[in-house]
């Protein structure tokens, strides 16, 4: 790679020096990773900073001919200086022109303004020009020793590093990028500021992730770009437990027995080693870890490739069970981790032991020993039994007693078993193992007495309800004698007054059971109101009344009366509403001639009604005086309500 040195003569040793020195300072220079991330910049000259000590400028140009350009830099308020410039030519074609800033107070100055300008030698024009700060531009390395451990807790790592070696360390920020290796899924991201540690939590366990940190001026004092990325770094997360199917239980609540299944997928040596620890809190994981002593682990006796690790922790903190296997050529260690978790949340005891089963009337009467006194008022009891050979069994649950009775239909030999496991309230568990299985024989007319003890209850029950219909008529019977019932009052007063009316009813039957002399008649009353309405005149009607009085007077009945309505007026002294005579005095006597002037023509008939004529007469002084009694009350209401009275026509 040819390269072209600035236009000022150097001194023969140091031109000679320089050539010695290009490899070198090509390769220090300007990074391809930096000069990736200044690009997004989009600026003319690209500066940066590493250490906010230092400055770097430069430009790519793709000109087909090498140029000569100068670069002067100058500080707000100080003079203008020229900054020596290095070209290399890129493979393809291209080259660089790079500027490093002596670094002493004259060419670093942090917080000044700093205007930088290219000057084209050919035409003495200015080919860029930016203003910038140092403070500005920084582009710090990324940290260094950086190491991914797990910390013993499920689903996190913990990540750590070193600072890059600049004065400026409390002003920078930290970017974590982590993945599962080999995923298509993009790296999730995490921020620490001022801090050389952070927790990554949510993992998937038993993926492989890898980590990078990368840094950044915190944006406050100091400002610039992402760095590049460290190395990245690789670290497993444990296994699942139930990939080994490691569990782990109390028998007695002291001690703790774990258990895992590990078959080796190549033949060939392999090591398996369980530790545990345990902790006041589930969420701080500072224990320290024991190791399963050898004396410890024995041969499982379920299953060839079963391992076995019994230990006592505490009774009152949270355990974590870690086992580690090695296997392989490099030696590998695959780790599998149960989370924690407390004591009395593992049980699972031994089978209770059957101490009788006898029959007694077709009932098993059944009782047992709970296995542990501690937990006799937090077990749950399981039954299950089947008659020999018949492969039902039938179960049967039992809280917080250690008998029961089972009710057998038929004779015969019947087998039962028995399992117990915490309620799960304040002690939670599995079912223990299924007891021995105790078999019984049960004669064949145990069950024949469930019939008379039906049938005796049956006739108890009869008898009693006869003996309490007895005692209630009984008791009927004695309570009205007693305390006689109170009559109704509804109803006396009902028949009083019906009682009442029917006398009323012959008292009227004597006083008004007389013979009708006179048919009756019927006539129809024409009420003209008081106050004349505005209806239009439809002319004078030809007089009638010589006709109508003919008609009147012929007809023969000397003891008929009438009575006549009459408006109050101011001429006649007589009451509205009285009974008449064939005298003439007062109003006018019906027949009355129906007078057809301008006024009454336009008289609309207000109501028509019928009268009945009775043959009573009115000669007495007694019916006379109730006539004007009732023509008195009468006087007060005016003409115009005559459709809401009744009147007669009386005789």
């Amino acid at each position: 790679m040819s390269v072209h040195l600035s236009s000022v003569r150097p001194l023969p040793l140091l031109f000679m020096l320089l050539i010695a020195l290009l490899p070198a300072l090509n390769s220090i220079l300007v990074t391809d990773e930096e000069a990736a991330l200044l690009a997004e910049t989009h600026k003319d000259i690209l500066c940066f900073s590493r250490t906010f000590m230092d400055l770097t400028c430069f430009w790519d140009e793709s000109a087909p001919v090498e140029r000569a350009y100068h670069f002067f830099y100058t500080y707000k308020g100080d003079s203008t200086r020229e900054c020596t410039l290095t070209s290399l030519k890129h493979s393809d074609g291209d080259w660089r022109y790079i500027c490093i800033f002596p670094t002493d107070h004259l060419g670093i100055q942090l917080f000044t303004d700093l205007y930088v300008e290219v000057l084209d030698t050919m035409n003495n024009h200015t080919r860029l020009s930016q203003y910038l700060s140092v403070e500005a531009v920084g582009l710090i390395a990324p940290p260094e020793n950086v190491t991914a451990e797990w910390p013993r807790v499920a689903q996190q790592l913990h990540v750590t590093w070193v600072p890059p070696p600049i004065n400026y360390k409390d002003f920078l920020v930290y970017e974590i990028a982590y993945g599962v290796e080999g995923s298509n899924q993009p790296s999730s991201r995490a921020k620490a500021k001022n801090q050389h540690a952070y927790h990554l939590t949510d993992l998937l366990p038993g993926q492989r992730y890898h980590i990078q940190v990368r840094t950044k001026p915190d944006g406050i004092s100091f400002d610039g770009l992402w760095g590049p990325w460290s190395p990245a770094v690789f670290a497993e997360m444990p296994h699942l437990p139930g990939e080994i199917g490691l569990q782990c239980f109390t028998p007695d609540l002291h001690q703790l027995h774990c258990q895992w299944i590990w078959e080796p997928e190549q033949p060939g040596s392999f090591d398996s080693l369980l530790y545990w620890a345990e902790d006041n809190s589930i969420s701080t994981r500072t224990q320290a870890w024991h190791t399963c002593e050898e004396e410890e682990r024995t041969k499982s006796h379920y299953a060839p490739n079963s391992h076995v690790c019994i230990f006592q922790p505490s009774n009152t903190t949270y355990i974590s069970v870690l086992v580690i296997i090695t296997q392989g050529q490099p030696q590998h260690e695959v780790n599998y981790f149960k989370e924690p978790f407390e004591l009395y949340h593992v049980v699972r005891t031994a089978p209770p032991r059957i101490l009788q089963a006898n029959v007694d009337r077709g009932m098993l009467k059944l009782e047992w020993v709970p296995p542990l006194k501690e937990l006799t008022a937090h077990m749950m009891y399981h039954l299950r039994y089947e008659a020999q050979n018949s492969l039902n069994w039938k179960d049967l649950l039992v809280q917080y007693s250690n008998n029961s009775e089972i009710h057998l239909a038929t004779g015969g030999r019947y087998c039962l078993q028995l399992r117990t496991q915490p309620d799960g309230e304040r002690f939670q568990g599995s079912w223990s193992a299924w007891s021995e299985c105790e078999c019984i024989d049960v004669p064949p007319g145990a069950g024949s007495t469930i019939l008379p003890v039906a049938a005796a209850l049956l006739l108890c029950g009869l008898l009693v309800l006869g003996l309490g219909c007895t005692c209630f008529a009984t008791y009927s019977s004695v309570k009205q004698k007693l305390w006689p019932p109170i009559p109704d009052l509804h109803r006396f007063l009902d028949g009083f007054l019906e009682d009442n009316s029917k006398q009323q009813q012959q008292v009227n039957a004597f006083f008004c059971n007389k013979t009708l002399e006179d048919a009756p008649l019927t006539c129809l009353l024409e009420v003209l109101p008081e106050t004349f309405l505005e209806t239009p005149s439809y002319g004078t009607l030809p007089n009638t009344m010589p006709v109508e009085q003919a008609e009147w007077d012929s007809q023969p009945s000397s003891h008929q009366r009438y009575m006549v309505l009459c408006p109050n007026n101011s001429q006649g002294n007589y009451p509205e509403n009285e009974y008449f005579d064939d005298k003439d005095y007062g109003c006018d006597t019906l027949p009355m001639p129906l007078e057809y002037g301008p006024q009454t023509a336009s008289e609309p008939e207000v109501q028509l009604c019928s009268f009945t004529s009775f043959s009573t007469p009115l000669s007495t002084p007694e019916t006379k005086g109730e006539a004007d009694w009732e023509a008195s009350e009468e006087q007060s209401m005016s003409p115009t309500h005559i459709s809401n009275q009744s009147y007669l026509l009386m005789g």
